[in-house]
């Protein structure tokens, strides 16, 4: 359990870094078109991002020796937990190209914020680098990391639904989705994500799941 600090202080810096993924987020949305990129806004973004994501781990990795466990190596931790990580990234999978598949069968429609496709190769390039490098690890910081440290800290089978809960909630919110559609999708990974924390006790692995759905939500747009 993370050394305490007063509701509100808790609550105070929970919102500075939804801020700060959502700053970042919204940049890079405004970074690329199906014409292609806003050099500017690009520079803007990698600088923010950078910048964002810096304070953000700074800060995480700080408030996590104030634990009585100690930290986790992450080869370590995967291997221990390597069935739960396969079987979260299967789902994951199967789910994003069961969604892909529906909306190019023209049975779901196409979210409204999704990535974009241009000709310029240099947009999937950059939705590539922007989503897995920085984009994910800021939201799962925020859905998982800073949220579980924060907030739902009691060892008790109320508190952890209730966190799975409200934490996919958040993620479904911070990706600033155009439905509720998309809304309940981002959700449901969420869950997932928030499930994988409380399982392997390890940060870097929903960490690590994300990066990967972001890859794969990137390559199937």
């Amino acid at each position: 359990m993370r050394v305490g600090e007063a509701p509100g202080v808790d609550l105070v810096r929970y919102l500075i870094w939804i801020t700060f993924s959502l700053i970042t987020l919204g940049i890079k949305n405004y970074s690329a078109n199906a014409k292609g990129l806003n050099d500017v806004m690009v520079i803007i973004f990698f600088i923010v991002g950078a910048i964002t994501l810096g304070l953000m781990t700074r800060t995480y990795l700080r408030e996590r020796n104030s634990f009585a466990e100690p930290r986790k190596k992450f080869f370590d931790t995967l291997v221990h937990n390597i069935g739960f990580i396969t079987l979260m990234f299967v789902l994951i999978v199967v789910l994003r190209m069961m969604i892909s598949y529906l909306q190019v069968n023209g049975k779901l429609p196409k979210f409204t914020n999704d990535d974009v496709v241009g000709s310029d190769q240099r947009v999937f390039i950059f939705n590539l680098l922007a989503n897995v490098f920085i984009i994910s690890v800021q939201q799962q910081l925020v859905q998982t990391g800073f949220f579980f440290n924060y907030f739902f800290r009691r060892s008790s089978p109320a508190s952890a639904v209730g966190g799975i809960i409200i934490s996919g909630l958040i993620a479904g919110a911070i990706t600033l989705p155009g439905s509720m559609l998309q809304f309940f999708m981002n959700s449901f990974f969420g869950f997932c994500f928030a499930l994988t924390y409380l399982y392997t006790q390890d940060e870097k692995m929903p960490i690590f799941l994300g990066m990967l759905s972001a890859l794969i939500g990137t390559i199937m747009i």
